[in-house]
Parts: structure tokens; C-alpha cells; sequence
């Protein structure tokens, strides 16, 4: 019942563009779902050694059935990789790339970014700045089979624009964090049109994009801070 209470109220203040109430009390429900989620007890992982590797399996599979009508070119989820712009007004802007491989975070793939454009406060084009330097590593960093972006419809939009302008075929979908919408890109007679999933708390598909998106966050804040100490 709380958590209903508490969801009716994220989305009045989001209606209400009171967004900093909205990400506030989006935080409670995570805490309430949190410490409401299933527990796994030691007697579980004894009866069954790979249990975690289970639960991570599920979640891939659950988005990758998820994903899967809207993608031509979607691949089994092994990699998957995350980006997220952090600044202050434009000042110290720093995104960052974490990378999952079998749901789980592969830190040696982790890469920060310092975005050049002057004083820009356009998540848009540090966003578009960050995926063009990325592409021309895929072959010493690798390839992904998905890129998650941190962010609605104008980021999955403008990663999409710098995708297909180099001609690469990786699908890009957003994790709004107002109402923890994922964000799908479709294309139309008239252009580009999205598909927006909400997921219930708990979901395995959205676990695993809210575990993937949280690290992107906290590496690119841990970055910007090194950044705004060095000035």
C-alpha cells in the first residue's frame, strides 16, 4: 500500500515538473523495495552453487525477450554498456562508459571521458560527443550488443542520430530516471518514434537496467568530482 501511495506521488510531482520531490521520493521507493525484495538465504546458494549466475541469466533473458519485436539486429545480451554526462552548469563535464558483461560489471572496461565542448550545459551534445570517441575504439575495446543511455527520449535520440551516421548497427535504448521508463527508438513514416515500458518493481529486465544505470551514475559523479577538485 505504501508504495503505491508513494508512486502516486512521484507521478503528481512529476506532473507537476517538481522533479527534485519526484527524485526523492522515487529514492524511498527503491529503499522500500529494497529491504521488501526477496531474500535469498544461504541455504539456497548451498543447494544451488550458481544461483547469482541463475538470477543474472534471468535478467538478460527477460530484457532480451523484452527487446528482442523491436530490434532487427539484437544480439544475445552479453555486453552491454551504459553512459552517463555529469556536470555542474556546463563547468567540469565528464560522462562516463561502464561496461556488464554476463550481468555482471566488468571494471577493466570502465572508461571515463572529459568532454571538450566549451562550457556546454547541451547533455545532448556531450552525449553525442562522448558516443563519437567511443566508436572508434570497437576495435581494441570491444563491441557491445547494447548500449543503454542515462536519460529519455532526446538522449536516445541523439545517441541514435551518431549511430546511424557511422553506420553502425548496435541497438540504443534510455532509462529515464523521473519514472524509470525505458525507452525504446521505432522508427516511423515520419520519422523516429519511441516506445515507452514501465516495468513493475522487481521486474528482472528492469533490475538489471537500474543496476547497470547506477553504476554509470556513480562513476561518472566519482569522475567529476576529481575533476572539480583539480579546479
Amino acid at each position: 500500500i505504501l508504495q503505491k501511495v508513494l508512486g502516486k506521488e512521484m507521478k503528481q510531482a512529476a506532473k507537476a515538473e517538481d522533479f527534485e520531490s519526484a527524485a526523492r521520493i522515487r529514492e524511498q521507493i527503491k529503499n522500500l523495495e529494497y529491504i521488501t525484495s526477496p531474500y535469498k538465504s544461504p541455504k539456497e546458494y548451498l543447494e544451488n552453487p550458481n544461483l547469482l549466475e541463475d538470477i543474472r541469466q534471468n535478467e538478460a533473458k527477460s530484457l532480451y525477450e523484452l527487446l528482442k519485436p523491436h530490434f532487427k539486429y539484437l544480439k544475445y545480451l552479453s555486453r552491454i554498456e551504459c553512459y552517463d554526462v555529469s556536470h555542474l552548469s556546463g563547468v567540469n563535464a565528464a560522462s562516463s562508459m561502464v561496461t556488464f558483461v554476463n550481468g555482471e560489471s566488468e571494471k577493466t572496461f570502465y572508461r571515463h571521458f572529459r568532454i571538450y565542448a566549451n562550457n556546454s550545459q547541451d547533455d545532448y551534445l556531450m552525449l553525442k560527443e562522448t558516443l563519437t570517441r567511443r566508436l572508434k575504439h570497437f576495435t581494441d575495446w570491444g563491441k557491445p550488443d547494447l548500449f543503454i543511455i542515462d536519460g529519455g527520449k532526446g538522449q536516445v535520440s541523439s545517441a541514435r542520430m551518431v549511430l546511424t551516421e557511422c553506420g553502425i548497427h548496435i541497438p540504443v535504448i534510455g532509462l529515464a530516471k523521473r519514472l524509470e521508463e525505458i525507452i525504446v527508438p521505432k522508427m516511423h513514416l515520419d520519422g523516429v518514434g519511441f516506445t515507452v515500458f514501465r516495468l513493475p518493481a522487481g521486474n528482472p529486465a528492469l533490475s538489471l537496467l537500474q543496476r547497470i544505470r547506477d553504476e554509470a551514475h556513480r562513476f561518472a559523479r566519482g569522475y567529476y568530482r576529481v575533476l572539480h577538485r583539480k579546479t
